[in-house]
């Protein structure tokens, strides 16, 4: 059977191997889209996030509703979150690095306060780059892990302000990175 545009959802749906040879080949600009943009600065890890990209939508096509969205959007969601979720276990590393090279510490509370200080150094560096109220958006996001709805209330901003807060916040983070290394 030959997998088109009309029946590749019906044949994910009955896990037929040769429609995801074909979201691949038709809808992989997308995933290579969505992974760039969200995580712009850890290249190393965008090929893990789009094949769990192509694993979760093997296994969750079910749930995708022809009627809600476009499957090209439903894909790019998805996509979205598998590498916010690569970027938080990214900061939870980061952060478990730190940990381990902290210095034995009789007074375990005085460790703590290092490692504390340490850590929101290299965060306060990092977002330097940007303005105060996109720092403090990143924070919300990344470090606090709030929903955009709730970024949203909080900043008093909507969710397309804040998606395209995020959006130049990346790109000034990626240039910055780019300048550090030359």
């Amino acid at each position: 059977m030959e997998i088109n545009e009309k029946n590749f959802v019906r044949q994910l749906k009955k896990k037929n191997e040769q429609a995801l040879l074909y979201v691949i080949d038709h809808y992989g600009w997308v995933l290579k889209t969505v992974v760039k943009r969200q995580m712009g600065t850890l290249p190393h890890l965008w090929d893990d996030c789009m094949n769990d990209t192509l694993l979760a939508v093997w296994d969750n096509i079910d749930s995708f509703d022809p009627v809600r969205s476009e499957f090209q959007n439903w894909l790019a969601g998805v996509c979205r979150f598998k590498a916010l979720t690569y970027v938080r276990k990214y900061i939870n590393a980061s952060r478990e690095d730190l940990v381990e090279q902290m210095p034995e510490w009789e007074d375990e509370a005085a460790g703590r306060e290092f490692l504390h200080r340490e850590y929101e150094e290299e965060v306060n560096r990092i977002l330097s780059y940007l303005k105060d109220e996109d720092a403090m958006i990143f924070r919300l996001v990344y470090l606090e892990e709030l929903t955009m709805d709730e970024v949203a209330r909080r900043m008093n901003m909507s969710k397309t302000v804040i998606y395209g807060r995020i959006s130049r916040g990346r790109k000034q983070l990626r240039q910055a990175v780019r300048e550090s290394e030359v």
